[in-house]
């Protein structure tokens, strides 16, 4: 086994046992990471459905079971790619951790918003999202590890869709939080 595929399967199995532990975390403290969908259901779904696809292309490829490319990968960029989905998979480790029981994949409901804080420290100090910044270097180390036009057409629709919901989720959080989200989003950038 080569270290690209080592790493992969580490940050994969890691990223897959973070994802599950945190899900049973706030199952057993009796909260939902589900929201309302901030676009239309359909097309949120599909997008995550897509997201997840390209992630699984990648550890699909990684441990042997079908190579997904069509062209050849120099070692350039199967480093770009490992240190792609590496960064991004820390990234969006960290945002998890420290967003705790305000995570939503949606819009929280009216009584959970009242109850959220805005998040301006950590990671959010440099990224007003880092998970989605985690979420889209994943995505680009998976397109560039495959190197499959599916996969291409795959993550950009999962980034391109994933953009929107940025949009509308600070467009809540505009409403939500008025003034001190304006201060906030007018000294950190969106992503990087």
């Amino acid at each position: 086994m080569q270290y690209d595929q080592i790493i992969i399967i580490g940050m994969f199995s890691v990223t897959f046992v973070q994802m599950v532990g945190f899900g049973l975390f706030l199952r057993i403290n009796k909260l939902s990471m589900g929201g309302t969908p901030p676009i239309n259901p359909l097309v949120f779904k599909n997008a995550k459905a897509a997201m997840m696809f390209t992630w699984i292309a990648l550890i699909v490829q990684a441990v042997g079971v079908f190579d997904f490319r069509m062209y050849s990968r120099s070692n350039v960029v199967t480093v770009l790619a490992v240190v792609s989905f590496f960064i991004g998979a820390l990234l969006q480790f960290v945002s998890y951790i420290y967003l705790g029981k305000n995570l939503k994949f949606g819009i929280p409901d009216q009584n959970e918003a009242r109850l959220s804080s805005l998040r301006t420290n950590g990671l959010y100090k440099f990224s007003r999202n880092p998970m989605y910044v985690g979420f889209f270097l994943m995505i680009a180390g998976s397109s560039l590890y495959t190197l499959n036009p599916l996969i291409w057409v795959l993550s950009l629709f999962a980034i391109v869709v994933h953009h929107l919901i940025v949009l509308r989720e600070e467009q809540f959080l505009l409403e939500r939080f008025g003034n001190e989200w304006k201060h906030y989003a007018s000294h950190v950038r969106r992503y990087i």
